[in-house]
């Protein structure tokens, strides 16, 4: 099952909660810098979301509300550490590919 990853244009975590600022390569595992935790608020973990569609939402948002650019990725992921119904925090994440939302003709 993919999940998704959104980052700023840069590829760096986009942080709206004081996080600490991580840099993204397409390729290569990515491991949080903080201690672990299966806290949903607490602790270190990496967030990602279930459904592509929840990540163009994700997307939509910030550029309305803080005029942030951001790309979307189809990544992998290791364990859940904490899951919702629409987003996952894990211990370790991949990006895959860039993914763009279906146009209509």
């Amino acid at each position: 099952m993919p999940y998704y990853k959104v980052t700023k244009e840069n590829m760096e975590s986009v942080g709206l909660l004081g996080a600490r600022p991580i840099k993204y390569k397409l390729g290569q595992w990515v491991y949080p810098g903080e201690k672990l935790s299966c806290h949903p608020r607490k602790g270190g973990g990496l967030w990602v979301v279930k459904e592509r569609s929840s990540a163009f939402g994700i997307q939509k948002y910030l550029m309305k509300r803080h005029k942030m650019k951001t790309k979307a990725f189809a990544c992998q992921i290791g364990l859940i550490l904490y899951e919702t119904n629409y987003r996952v925090k894990t211990n370790k994440m991949k990006l895959i590919e860039e993914v763009f939302p279906k146009t209509r003709r």
